[in-house]
């Protein structure tokens, strides 16, 4: 079975050069650690703290709400807010 491609696209294309973002495994690099990102056709990466995954319906594409206070997050898909660490 393959995954549904609708749910690994973000849903803004990238910052750098307006391609699509995937949903990618071991696309962001830390030291000797790898994780799960979304990063374009152009290997331009988000950082994944940046798309915490939503509690509601489980996609990480979700985005910072900066007027609800830090840690405060929107997933694009549901529209369900949460809050990440306390």
């Amino acid at each position: 079975m393959r995954p549904d491609p609708n749910v690994l696209l973000r849903t803004d294309s990238c910052a750098q050069c307006g391609g699509m973002m995937l949903w990618t495994q071991n696309a962001w690099a830390h030291g000797d650690n790898r994780a799960a990102a979304y990063q374009c056709p152009n290997g331009h990466v988000i950082d994944p703290r940046e798309t915490h995954q939503c509690p509601k319906c489980g996609v990480h594409d979700t985005s910072a709400v900066a007027s609800s206070g830090a840690g405060a997050f929107e997933c694009r898909r549901c529209g369900n807010a949460f809050v990440v660490g306390a």
